[in-house]
């Protein structure tokens, strides 16, 4: 069993499955209203172990997961919920040693979730524009251990971008019709772009913005994602009473291959009527 020390993360469960995030401390106490725990008692109790409160509830003692974490650990802005941020990861297709932009740093969730896809080899570059944000994003990362994220304070519209030099995009601003392009510029060839909307007028404008604007940019899919709990206590089962509903729509891009000329004039073709000068 591994020793627990001071700065380290854990996950107690009460006798009700409630779960708090606490970060152990020399001296430190839990304070609950089923009983207190010192951090001494959680560290001697270790990971998977159980701890007695002044009451003499027990608690147990976990390792916080990720999703854990971020659901629980203070916020700024609203969290990228994990069911959104899964799905963003594959969508990208990261893998190891890959750089990945974001816009929309928020609380620094979905970021967490990007550096652990490219690992410690690659790079998340992160920009927020809000002070508050990013400061909040940028104390999350850190206290949880991670150490390949850039934030950067600013608008991602302003930002000097080389071209093709990410291998995936994830945008979580308002309106990322406003950045779509400087995005787009940076992505490489055939990679991916993800968006995070709350509501399905943002998808329809961003996806008229993208056109109108002639973005190399081919609309994959767009998607909801549902996420539904279950409580099993034979006999009996049903679904959670509190479930999580509606957090976002993903809208998935793919980069495409600058036109060629004979190309470009296939494609304005496409649109001219059959027929030439001087046919009745």
């Amino acid at each position: 069993m591994a020793e627990l020390h001071p700065g380290d993360w854990v996950l107690l469960l009460d006798p009700k499955g409630r779960r708090y995030l606490v970060r152990l401390s020399e001296g430190g106490r839990f304070g609950h209203h089923v009983g207190g725990l010192t951090h001494e008692q959680i560290m001697a109790a270790g990971y998977g172990g159980r701890a007695r409160t002044t009451k003499d509830a027990e608690m147990l003692v976990l390792r916080p997961t990720l999703e854990d974490y971020v659901l629980l650990m203070k916020r700024g802005a609203t969290v990228t919920y994990p069911k959104d941020a899964a799905v963003i990861v594959t969508w990208l297709d990261l893998a190891p040693g890959e750089r990945v932009l974001e816009a929309g740093s928020g609380s620094g969730g979905l970021a967490l979730f990007l550096a652990r896809a490219v690992g410690p080899e690659g790079r998340v570059v992160s920009y927020e524009r809000r002070a508050d944000f990013h400061a909040r994003a940028r104390a999350n990362v850190e206290a949880w251990g991670t150490t390949n994220v850039d934030f950067r304070l600013g608008d991602l519209a302003e930002a000097e971008l080389k071209p093709e030099s990410f291998d995936g995009v994830a945008l979580d601003v308002m309106e990322p019709w406003t950045i779509m392009g400087r995005a787009t510029e940076s992505l490489k060839t055939s990679r991916h772009l993800v968006l995070y909307l709350p509501n399905i007028t943002q998808v329809v404008q961003a996806v008229e913005e993208a056109r109108a604007k002639k973005l190399p940019l081919e609309l994959r899919r767009i998607v909801e994602v549902g996420h539904r709990e279950w409580d099993v206590r034979p006999p009996v089962a049903h679904p959670h009473f509190r479930q999580v509903g509606h957090t976002a729509f993903l809208v998935q891009f793919t980069k495409l291959a600058p036109l060629g000329r004979e190309a470009a004039g296939d494609e304005e073709r496409r649109g001219e009527p059959e027929g030439g000068e001087g046919e009745d």
